[in-house]
């Protein structure tokens, strides 16, 4: 199923409203109906100013720990050189693994599902026998330490959601602004229109919020995730996508890419990869 942004549901809500607005016909204000919208629109504007600032701080901190993770990677295969190719080329393997796997599990889950490939790093590490600069592996270990670190924050904060009781109370304000809304029209076309946006608006607000929280503002997700692929390209790799996360919205192909690897399987299934030269 396609996901649908903030903006295009903001979009599709104009035009499930307006029919709306024309053929309910509303009451016309009364001081009752006018408090509780003036409650509840007081009430949505404090919660949801809330949650988009604390969603906004999350996904910008998420966004700065991929950043880094990705530079700590670059940096280890830039310094596993100085054991020649061979070592070299093991690490580039693993590696290359650990982002296809991390590429296709949601931000909450990729700490457990790309544990072994890091501990697969771990294990090339260990295999070097004659430690020949000392300084030059503790430094190796020292980035997988940050690695490590920079898993531990990303796993963490990428589990902070709005509970389902906040969604609740969020919705359900949502509901009584509407009624409110339609109830007060004046059926008059000035009215009405206001009424459509303001609508529409709430729309966007709500799924504004659930974009922030599945950090996928603007459809797409974290943008940062195309660092990864640089990764993977300076290494010498082609980059990776998964036909399925593209058809349902998550990846998008950029123009000027023109080579890649394209999983033919379903996220979490056994890794079955093509080539694709457009």
């Amino acid at each position: 199923m396609k996901y649908i942004d903030s903006i295009k549901g903001g979009v599709i809500s104009l035009f499930f409203f307006s029919p709306l607005v024309i053929y309910v016909k509303g009451i016309g204000p009364t001081p009752i109906v006018e408090t509780m919208l003036t409650v509840s629109t007081f009430l949505f504007a404090i919660l949801a100013g809330f949650y988009i600032s604390r969603l906004n701080s999350r996904y910008s901190e998420i966004r700065e720990l991929i950043s880094n993770e990705d530079a700590y990677f670059f940096t280890l295969f830039k310094t596993a050189k100085v054991y020649g190719e061979k070592f070299t080329n093991k690490i580039i393997d693993v590696i290359d693994k650990y982002y296809i796997v991390s590429f296709e599990n949601k931000l909450d889950n990729y700490y457990k599902s790309t544990a072994p490939y890091l501990e697969n790093i771990y294990a090339v590490l260990y295999e070097i026998k004659e430690k020949s600069d000392e300084s030059t592996y503790a430094g190796m270990l020292s980035i997988l330490l940050s690695i490590e670190t920079v898993r531990n924050k990303n796993s963490v904060i990428a589990k902070e959601k709005i509970t389902k009781s906040q969604w609740l109370v969020l919705i359900g304000l949502t509901i009584i602004i509407l009624l409110c809304l339609f109830y007060v029209n004046t059926n008059q076309i000035f009215f009405q229109a206001l009424v459509i946006i303001i609508s529409a608006v709430l729309i966007l607000i709500l799924l504004t919020i659930r974009d922030l929280q599945n950090l996928r503002l603007g459809g797409k997700i974290i943008p940062v995730l195309e660092s990864g692929q640089e990764v993977l390209e300076s290494m010498g790799k082609l980059r990776y996508y998964n036909q399925q996360l593209i058809k349902s919205g998550v990846m998008e192909i950029p123009g000027n890419v023109k080579k890649y690897r394209l999983g033919i399987h379903n996220p979490g299934e056994n890794i079955k990869i093509k080539i694709v030269t457009k």
